[in-house]
């Protein structure tokens, strides 16, 4: 049986999420796919624009959820439980700065069919090329992704850091999702919810559980980055109880 796949794409004054719809409406293998933006909160026209692109491209079945409770955390478990009870058996997420690549549904679909073994399904970051990227983006993200899992796996003195999966790209059965309690419902000026949810399957369902397919690739928007430095980027992930002190403005969604 083919598995019925959702997207979630939480949404915070998004103003290129029309880009985010498009590579999804770009899928080669995008039949019956359902895509579930949740705004968090927005102050700018994010709606109106999601609801635009809906009307203007009836091919892609997209639903507006609203979530008021700030946080990634808070935003994607809304979408993840609302696709799950409409009925979808793999939920992926994305992000509204990001851009998967048009073979993204057609991987996912297939790993997960493929291989029962397999609950939560991460991949490659690349950098998106919009106003944020420079030249040398490429050689820094997959670098400091794979340098961020050891350093990880090594302050926590666990190897399920080695595997976890960013937010704007992952995919997991449904049943995984329920049985392990899904993301926190936080912000992430508190905490990463990907990154504990990446562990938690893997401690509770098995370290082969999760699986990274390095072709399996988004581009997302170095934003972030330009705004913190990479220095400052490892200090937020590794140091946590530091948000909000050392480091104060953490939330640029």
């Amino acid at each position: 049986m083919t598995d019925r796949l959702a997207v979630v794409v939480p949404v915070f004054n998004e103003p290129d999420v029309a880009r985010a719809l498009e590579a999804l409406r770009r899928q080669r293998d995008g039949a019956g796919l359902s895509v579930y933006v949740v705004d968090n909160g927005s102050t700018d026209d994010t709606v109106q624009r999601v609801e635009r692109f809906a009307a203007d491209h009836p091919d892609l079945a997209v639903r507006i959820l609203s979530e008021p409770q700030k946080g990634t955390g808070a935003a994607c478990d809304t979408g993840f439980r609302a696709a799950i009870a409409d009925g979808s058996t793999v939920v992926a997420r994305t992000d509204g700065d990001s851009e998967p690549a048009e073979d993204w549904a057609t991987r996912i679909r297939a790993t997960f069919s493929r291989d029962a073994t397999v609950q939560l399904l991460g991949g490659t970051s690349l950098p998106l090329r919009d106003r944020y990227y420079r030249w040398s983006d490429d050689l820094l993200m997959s670098g400091a992704l794979r340098l961020l899992r050891i350093l990880m796996a090594v302050a926590h003195l666990d190897a399920a850091y080695l595997r976890f999966v960013a937010g704007h790209n992952m995919a997991v059965r449904a049943s995984a999702y329920v049985a392990t309690g899904g993301f926190e419902r936080t912000s992430i000026d508190r905490r990463d919810e990907d990154i504990d949810f990446s562990v938690r399957v893997s401690h509770r369902l098995g370290y082969a559980a999760v699986r990274i397919d390095p072709q399996l690739k988004v581009a997302t928007s170095m934003r972030r980055v330009r705004r913190y430095g990479m220095g400052m980027m490892g200090v937020h992930h590794l140091v946590p109880a530091l948000r909000g002190k050392l480091i104060r403005t953490i939330d640029v969604r």
